[in-house]
């Protein structure tokens, strides 16, 4: 099953594809109404890009996993670059084809303007003003390709911040990281200690429990039963103690 990280992926990869498409159209277009489709279109597609890098972006930051997030973090600057070169060769396109079809625009009004005369004058004084109508639209649309450029430019910008917070915030989450590791670590050798020093406080307890009754049976050996061998000492202490327990069981009952 398809991750949601490679699916915003490959999403970003069809978009750049997409955007260059449409980048490749413009010298195909012979109207500034043309041009202006083409830009509506391929700011459409940058509005997009950026919406699943950001979405990317937030994926990584989501992931427990730390080499992964590092990963794909990895993946959103790559894609951040790609935005950052199609907008480059959105804006180079773009200005190419609004010189030419300015270029052209001008050649045609000097040629109707040098042809002027005769009957066909008022017509061509018509055909000028319609070219220098033409002109003040070229200037507007410049000056509008100009203003989105800057905002562009600024979106960039606010973006090439959003990186470098979020740069630093990964670094910040896998200090944190290596912090916990290391305290995992630490207790780990603790407890793995502790339970060394209660395995050989119990081992000590028995020896001296052991040590204890030996001494105890001696005591018993040498002042109580001097005759008696270390053997039918502990027997008879055995024998002792199950006679005080009778006893004690039927006072009781």
């Amino acid at each position: 099953m398809m991750s949601e990280s490679t699916k915003t992926d490959n999403e970003l990869t069809k978009n750049a594809v997409e955007i260059r498409k449409i980048i490749q159209d413009f010298p195909m277009c012979s109207t500034f109404r043309e041009i202006d489709d083409q830009n509506a279109l391929v700011r459409g597609e940058m509005e997009v890009m950026r919406s699943n890098i950001s979405n990317l972006e937030l994926i990584a930051m989501e992931m427990l996993d730390l080499e992964q997030s590092q990963l794909t973090m990895s993946q959103v600057d790559s894609h951040r670059e790609q935005l950052a070169s199609c907008q480059r060769q959105f804006r180079l396109a773009n200005v190419k084809a609004m010189t030419a079809l300015e270029t052209q625009s001008s050649r045609d009004l000097f040629k109707n303007a040098n042809n002027e005369g005769g009957k066909g004058g008022l017509r061509n004084r018509k055909d000028k003003e319609q070219m220098v109508a033409e002109h003040g639209s070229i200037t507007n649309n410049l000056m509008a390709i100009s203003r989105q450029l800057a905002e562009t430019v600024e979106k960039s910008k606010q973006t090439v911040s959003n990186l470098e917070g979020t740069s630093r915030t990964v670094e910040e989450v896998g200090e944190e990281h290596r912090m916990m590791g290391g305290v995992i670590g630490q207790s780990r050798r603790l407890i793995t200690k502790y339970g060394r020093r209660e395995f050989t406080d119990k081992v000590l307890i028995v020896f001296a429990l052991a040590f204890f009754f030996a001494v105890v049976l001696y005591i018993l050996r040498k002042r109580l039963f001097p005759t008696y061998g270390p053997l039918e000492v502990v027997l008879y202490m055995l024998g002792f103690t199950g006679n005080m327990f009778s006893s004690i069981t039927s006072l009781w009952s």
